[in-house]
């Protein structure tokens, strides 16, 4: 029995050496394969496409379209901007704080006698609070809570000038204003693994909860006399935006 201690003491460094090397690699690879966990605060700056739909407003417009006997429509159908954010990230959570300008390019046209003629331009401001949650990798989904506040320039000129009046002023400083919800997800992508400065790409929905009043505020200079339908608008759309965000 004595012969066989050398065999079993061998065999017992060997096995020992096996399980603490396969110990140390199981290890070893776990470590490489498990994500840097993200955290910091950043400043984000970047471009964003919209496509509004404002239901009221547009069938406002319209209705100045037929009076004025318009060849084609002065709704501006795409919207681009300029958007800014200060978020905080700790992991899978991120808030952000942040607000965004863009502009409907301006549309225009007019009768077939060219005696009657209008454009219209129009342009959002919001200001926004978000939650986003990281459920896979760089994938996120969110909701942003914030106000839209809308203006824009409507231009006309009527040959007969007896449909269209100058809009009463209103020194209201919440006027054009309307609260809203916006779920949204995207990607980010980090500049270096384990960073908070990279590319976000995020897609969103507005949904607003409240309307805004488009005719009797001043937000354009002029109206059509005696419109008696209903002179509040939602605000709703698909919006997308590429921001570059800088750790700070």
């Amino acid at each position: 029995m004595n012969s066989n201690k050398p065999f079993f003491k061998n065999n017992m460094k060997k096995t020992i050496f096996i399980l603490v090397f396969t110990a140390s690699l199981s290890i070893s690879f776990a470590q490489k394969s498990k994500k840097p966990i993200i955290e910091g605060k950043a400043l984000s700056f970047g471009i964003s496409y919209s496509k509004p739909t404002r239901i009221e407003f547009e069938n406002y417009i319209a209705v100045v379209s037929d009076t004025l006997k318009l060849t084609s429509s002065i709704i501006p159908q795409n919207a681009y901007g300029l958007n800014f954010a200060y978020t905080v990230r700790n992991g899978k959570t991120e808030f952000e704080i942040g607000g965004g300008l863009s502009f409907g390019l301006k549309a225009n046209s007019s009768n077939t006698s060219k005696s009657n003629t209008a454009s219209l331009s129009t342009s959002t401001f919001d200001i926004h609070f978000g939650l986003s949650k990281y459920i896979a990798g760089p994938f996120f989904i969110g909701l942003d809570l914030g106000t839209i506040s809308n203006d824009g320039k409507l231009d006309i000129i009527e040959s007969s000038g007896l449909h269209f009046e100058s809009s009463p002023e209103n020194n209201n400083p919440f006027k054009g204003y309307a609260f809203s919800v916006n779920p949204k997800a995207g990607f980010f992508i980090p500049f270096k693994a384990g960073t908070y400065s990279g590319i976000k790409l995020t897609a969103h929905y507005d949904y607003s909860i409240s309307k805004y009043e488009f005719y009797n505020n001043d937000i354009f200079q002029t109206r059509l006399k005696n419109y008696t339908a209903t002179t509040k608008s939602s605000f709703n759309g698909f919006g997308a935006q590429i921001v570059l965000l800088i750790a700070m």
